[in-house]
């Protein structure tokens, strides 16, 4: 990874396209995400990559990892499109499509059948958070980034991060127990 980096950073586009094809499907399903808009993470998507190419001098692999530096621009990204485009959050409809759910290996059709609908579920009560509550628990839960490293992307302090994230797990526990026993 530091050799591809490297020869990123240096100019080489075969080196650049490698990098892309690696992390677009993580940038776009975390722009979908937070926008909840297909065409909006699309943007995102192409801003975040353009941005990587011009800022490939100013990553500073010393001090922040590769995938930290990306999900900061694409959290960034995230920020000024849906000021600037106003969008609305995601619908289950849209989502249901779009493959974002986590991977996994059901043993039966039951447990996928479940899984898909506490999927849906969750993805409601998600879509009930507001966008700084939305973003830490898609950096935290949608993308395996410690506390640490969803401060660092989000430019919050630590307590902050944690703060929200309490909020949001808490929020989303009341949802999804209201829609269950409204069920």
């Amino acid at each position: 990874m530091q050799d591809l980096i490297r020869e990123w950073q240096s100019g080489d586009t075969e080196a650049f396209a490698s990098l892309f094809r690696q992390y677009e499907k993580m940038v776009y399903r975390t722009a979908y995400l937070i926008t909840g808009d297909s065409e909006a993470a699309k943007d995102v998507l192409q801003e975040v990559f353009l941005s990587v190419w011009k800022s490939r001098r100013s990553f500073n692999p010393e001090l922040a990892k590769f995938t930290t530096w990306l999900h900061r621009i694409t959290v960034n990204k995230c920020s000024r499109i849906r000021r600037k485009k106003n969008i609305s959050f995601l619908s289950l409809e849209e989502v249901k499509g779009k493959n974002l759910q986590p991977n996994e290996n059901p043993a039966s059709v039951e447990e996928a059948m479940i899984s898909r609908v506490e999927y849906d579920n969750f993805l409601h009560a998600l879509n009930e958070l507001d966008s700084k509550h939305r973003t830490v628990v898609v950096l935290r839960y949608f993308n395996d980034l410690s506390c640490n490293e969803v401060a660092s992307i989000t430019g919050i302090p630590l307590g902050t991060v944690k703060s929200r994230l309490h909020y949001a797990l808490k929020s989303l526990r009341q949802t999804l127990f209201a829609e269950e026993g409204g069920s």
